[in-house]
C-alpha cells in the first residue's frame, strides 16, 4: 500500500526534477498529470527508456516514451550540451539514457535522504510496445506524467511504484530544504 501523502511526495519529486533537468535556459516546461491510459503509440519511430529506483522496500519503474523526432534530439543535444545527440543512432540513445538518467538520479538523490539503502539502475532502451505490459509489474500505484518542452519535445513519463508485500510505503521529504543540485557529476559506488 502506498499512502497518499507519499504519492503526493513522489509526484512532487518526479515533476520538480523534470523542471530541473528537462529544460535549458529559457525553456518552457509543462508537466501535467495525465490518466492512466493502456494504449500504446503505434509510431515505430520511439524509444521507451526504462529506469529503476529501489531500496530494500520499494521499486520504482520509470518509462519514458519518447519520440525518436528531430525536434527531441535537437533539444537532448542542447540540454546534455552533445552535439552528436542531434544525429541518429546510438549517440542519440545515449542521449535519452542520459536525459533519463539525469531526471530519476535527482529523483534518487532525494529519496537517499530518507532511505539509508536506495539505489538506481542504468537505463535501459526497449521495444515502445513494451508499455502494454506494465500492469504485470503489478504495481500498487502508478503516475503517469504527460510532459511539454517549449511545444516542440514531448514525452510522457509513467512511474510504477511497486512495494514488498504487507507493506506500507509512508514517507515525505522537506520540499523547504531541497536546494539546487549540480548536475553532469559522476556518482561512485
Amino acid at each position: 500500500m502506498v499512502t497518499s501523502s507519499t504519492l503526493d511526495t513522489i509526484t512532487w519529486l518526479f515533476e520538480r526534477a523534470i523542471q530541473d533537468n528537462a529544460k535549458g535556459g529559457d525553456d518552457h516546461c509543462i508537466v501535467a498529470r495525465s490518466p492512466e491510459r493502456d494504449e500504446v503509440d503505434e509510431a515505430k519511430n520511439r524509444h521507451l527508456i526504462v529506469l529503476n529506483i529501489a531500496s530494500y522496500t520499494f521499486r520504482f519503474v520509470a518509462l519514458f516514451d519518447f519520440a525518436k523526432d528531430v525536434a527531441t534530439r535537437e533539444h537532448l543535444a542542447r540540454v546534455l550540451r552533445s552535439p552528436e545527440a542531434a544525429q541518429e543512432g546510438q549517440a542519440a540513445t545515449d542521449a535519452y539514457a542520459e536525459f533519463v538518467n539525469l531526471i530519476c538520479g535527482a529523483v534518487n538523490r532525494e529519496l537517499c535522504n530518507v532511505f539509508r539503502h536506495g539505489g538506481m539502475s542504468t537505463p535501459s532502451v526497449l521495444d515502445s510496445q513494451c508499455m502494454r505490459y506494465v500492469a504485470t509489474l503489478k504495481p500498487a500505484e502508478t503516475l503517469s506524467f504527460d510532459v511539454v518542452i517549449n511545444e516542440a519535445m514531448r514525452f510522457r513519463l509513467v512511474v510504477c511504484i511497486c512495494v514488498s508485500k504487507g507493506t506500507t510505503l509512508e514517507f515525505q521529504v522537506d520540499r523547504s530544504q531541497v536546494v539546487e543540485e549540480v548536475t553532469g557529476e559522476l556518482e561512485l559506488f
